[in-house]
């Protein structure tokens, strides 16, 4: 079966296209864990810092005040501060934020190639080796996916709603005006 060169040109354009936007929520959506990662993080040194307070507190009032309770208390948050410590540690959302950081800047990277790349279809079609630069592309992604955290549906419909409804990533004229200088301006 053979198509005309508008079709195949078309068919790839599309396939370009559908990659780009696949790309630019994969970009979010890392974003968006990278985000809900460093918020666990946060929390857990949060919880951290209270149950070492409670239990450096209860200690030290048991010590002054004579009191036995206290001192089942403090012992009580002190075994809770320790399984705590344990668990953080089995659990680094840290690090997890990190990658997700990494992976969305090389996301990024990608993302900015694709535009490029469809500019340069649109501008001088013949000037690109089309089939080419997208099997480039595709086989980059290949790479960063393969070290890419995983996901989850809470920071994917984050990125929904930054893209969809927040318009994350998109621009008016108007605001792209206002970024350029005068000279580059579109009225």
């Amino acid at each position: 079966m053979s198509s005309s060169p508008d079709a195949a040109h078309a068919a790839n354009v599309q396939a370009i296209r559908e990659s780009f936007g696949r790309v630019v929520y994969s970009h979010k959506t890392h974003e968006k864990a990278r985000e809900i990662e460093s918020a666990k993080a946060d929390r857990a040194k949060w919880i951290n810092i209270v149950l070492v307070t409670v239990t450096s507190g209860t200690l030290l009032t048991s010590v002054i005040t004579d009191q036995r309770i206290l001192l089942y208390v403090s012992s009580g948050v002190s075994a809770l501060a320790f399984a705590f410590t344990i668990f953080q540690l089995s659990f680094t959302p840290e690090r997890t934020a990190e990658q997700h950081r990494a992976v969305a800047k090389e996301l990024w990277h990608v993302r900015e190639q694709y535009v490029h790349l469809l500019t340069d279809i649109q501008t001088d079609p013949q000037a690109v080796d089309i089939p080419r630069r997208r099997d480039e592309l595709v086989n980059e992604l290949k790479y960063i996916y393969r070290l890419a955290p995983d996901t989850s549906s809470d920071a994917y419909r984050a990125a929904q709603m930054a893209l969809q409804i927040n318009e994350d990533m998109t621009f008016s004229n108007e605001e792209l005006n206002r970024f350029l200088p005068e000279a580059l301006r579109i009225t």
